[in-house]
């Protein structure tokens, strides 16, 4: 139900000058920033399919999608990080609000090189879910619990509230739309081919 996200933007050479010359300011109003995080936006809605990468949730479910630092951008915290690909996503409002993540230093033991920082939480990208999470799948809920004995896990539950009535249930009703929107597009794929077999409209 949260799957490890396996595409990170990547930017390309114009967009990596624009962040210079904005000296890797994230709230820089330069207008090949305010381009570039329209950028962002459409490639993660496309390539998480507009879910949380915290809670797996469709994000109408839960507000809507905000471009996410997964360690932090604060002053105080990670600001070098502002423009990492690996640091950037797409969390719903809740989960990215004050009550849960927002300002949440995710890190354990922070390192120069990104990716070998160590992180308290499951990551979107660099943890295998399947290793942290286990899930038992019913009807009306979809349960989380901790694989492995993961603190990682652990820790994500306890600041998403991974399991919580709520989001059990809400996980349960996208669960069965999808799978009702996956029959309903199967039978509609069927139906063309067999138009395109027979050249006839049904």
């Amino acid at each position: 139900m949260i799957n490890q996200l396996l595409n990170p933007y990547i930017f390309n050479a114009q967009e990596r000058q624009c962040i210079v010359t904005a000296l890797n300011n994230w709230d820089s109003r330069r207008n090949c920033i305010t381009e570039l995080k329209t950028r962002l936006n459409n490639h993660f809605d496309l390539y998480q399919q507009e879910k949380c990468c915290f809670c797996g949730l469709l994000y109408d479910r839960t507000g809507r999608g905000e471009i996410e630092h997964i360690a932090p951008k604060g002053h105080n915290l990670f600001p070098q990080f502002s423009y990492t690909s690996n640091n950037l996503a797409k969390a719903c409002q809740l989960c990215n609000s004050s009550s849960m993540k927002h300002t949440y230093d995710s890190i354990e033991t922070v390192n120069t090189l990104y990716e070998s920082c160590e992180f308290k939480i499951v990551h979107p990208y660099l943890d295998d879910h399947n290793y942290h999470y286990s899930w038992n799948y019913g009807i009306r809920e979809v349960l989380i619990s901790i694989n492995n004995n993961s603190e990682k896990a652990r820790e994500s539950i306890r600041l998403f509230e991974l399991d919580s009535v709520k989001r059990t249930r809400a996980r349960a009703q996208q669960r069965n739309q999808e799978r009702i929107d996956n029959i309903y597009n199967t039978s509609r794929a069927i139906k063309n081919r067999i138009k395109e077999v027979l050249k006839f409209k049904i």
